[in-house]
C-alpha cells in the first residue's frame, strides 16, 4: 500500500482536481484506491458526493473530523475502516475491471481539529513541547495501520493549502509527495517555501525521534520522496504553454526537485463541470481527445515514478 500526500502551500492550483483524476483513473485500471480528504474546504468530497448527500449521510458521523475526534490519547487508535465510504457514481463506472475507490470524507469544521491538535502540541510554542509530538503527528500513519496492507494498492491524501499540523500528519504518514503548481510567479514562490518547510519539519521530526528512541522505538526515520511537481492549469497556444508561463516552468525545472513532463491544461469547461456529475473528467467519455491523452500521460508518469512499470502494475 503506497501512500502519496498531495500538497501545496498555495490554494487554487488544481490540487483536488489532480487528486480526484489520478485516483479515479488508477482505480479504473483495476486497483483499489483510498482517498483521504484533509482539506476543510472538502472539495474532494464534493467531487464525489452532492452537498445534500454529504449532510444526510456523512456529516454527522462518517468524516475524517469524527475520526480525529474519536482519538483517546495514545491509548486508543480508532479504526479507519468505519469512516471509509464508497462513492456510488464513480464506483459504478470502474467496478467492471475490479477496481474500487474509497473515500474518507472531509468536514467543513475540520479547522477545529487543527486547533485542537496544535493545542496538544503546545500551541504557539510547538518547538518547546515534544511530550505529545508523536501522538499528534503519527495519527494518520496509525490510522492507516489499522487497515490490512492488502486492502488498498494506493492511498492519496488531499492536504489543506498550508503547512499546518494536519498537513504535517499526512507528510509523516506518506511514502511520496506530489506537488501541483500553476506556472506563475506566486506558485513558484510557494514551491520554494514549501520545500523549505518540508526540510525543516523532516529535520525536526527525525531529531525528536532520535531523542525519544527509548520511549518510541517504533517510530521510523521520516524520509518522504518527492515524486515531482506537476504543472496544472496550463494555457496552451500552438501546442505549447503560452510565452508568459514558460519562464516560470523553466525556473521550477532548475530547482533541485523532480518535475513531471506531463502537464494538465486549463479547462474550466470540463474540470469545473465535473463536480456536478460526481465523476472525474478522467472517466468521462465526453472530453476532448487532447485532454484525455494528457490525463493518461500524467497517470502513466505517476505510476512510473512510484515504481510501477506500466498501467497494469
Amino acid at each position: 500500500m503506497k501512500v502519496v500526500a498531495v500538497v501545496n502551500y498555495k490554494g487554487g492550483v488544481g490540487k483536488t482536481t489532480l487528486t480526484a483524476n489520478i485516483g479515479a483513473d488508477i482505480a479504473r485500471l483495476g486497483k483499489r484506491v483510498l482517498m483521504i480528504d484533509l482539506d476543510p474546504q472538502a472539495s474532494l468530497t464534493f467531487s464525489f458526493y452532492r452537498p445534500d448527500e454529504w449532510r444526510a449521510n456523512l456529516a454527522d458521523d462518517r468524516t475524517v473530523k469524527e475520526w480525529f475526534e474519536a482519538w483517546r490519547g495514545e491509548s486508543y487508535v480508532p479504526h479507519l475502516s468505519p469512516f471509509i465510504t464508497s462513492p456510488p457514481v464513480v464506483n459504478s463506472s470502474i467496478s467492471y475491471n475490479g477496481g474500487a475507490l474509497g473515500l474518507v470524507a472531509s468536514h467543513l469544521s475540520l479547522g477545529d481539529v487543527e486547533m485542537n491538535l496544535a493545542a496538544r502540541l503546545g500551541g504557539a510554542q510547538v518547538q518547546r513541547s515534544t511530550r505529545y509530538y508523536f501522538d499528534v503527528y503519527q495519527r494518520i500513519a496509525a490510522g492507516l495501520a489499522t487497515l490490512h496492507p492488502q486492502d488498498y494498492d494506493l492511498v492519496l491524501i488531499d492536504c489543506p493549502p498550508n503547512f499546518g499540523v494536519i498537513t504535517r500528519t499526512a507528510i509523516a504518514a506518506c511514502d511520496h509527495l506530489l506537488i501541483p503548481a500553476r506556472p506563475d510567479e506566486l506558485s513558484t514562490l510557494g514551491i520554494e517555501h514549501l520545500l523549505s518547510r518540508l526540510h525543516r519539519f523532516t529535520w525536526e521530526y527525525n531529531r525528536i525521534a532520535g531523542l525519544q528512541s527509548d520511549r518510541h522505538p517504533e517510530i521510523k526515520r521520516l524520509d518522504p520522496r518527492i515524486l515531482g511537481i506537476v504543472f496544472t492549469m496550463v494555457q496552451y497556444y500552438g501546442g505549447r504553454p503560452i510565452a508568459a508561463m514558460q519562464p516560470h516552468i523553466d525556473l521550477v525545472r532548475n530547482l533541485d526537485v523532480p518535475v513531471f513532463e506531463a502537464m494538465v491544461r486549463e479547462s474550466n469547461t470540463y474540470f469545473a463541470g465535473a463536480a456536478g456529475t460526481r465523476l472525474p473528467v478522467a472517466l468521462s467519455e465526453r472530453i476532448p481527445r487532447s485532454l484525455a491523452l494528457e490525463l493518461r500521460a500524467l497517470v502513466d508518469e505517476f505510476l512510473r515514478r512510484i515504481g510501477a512499470a506500466n498501467r497494469g502494475y
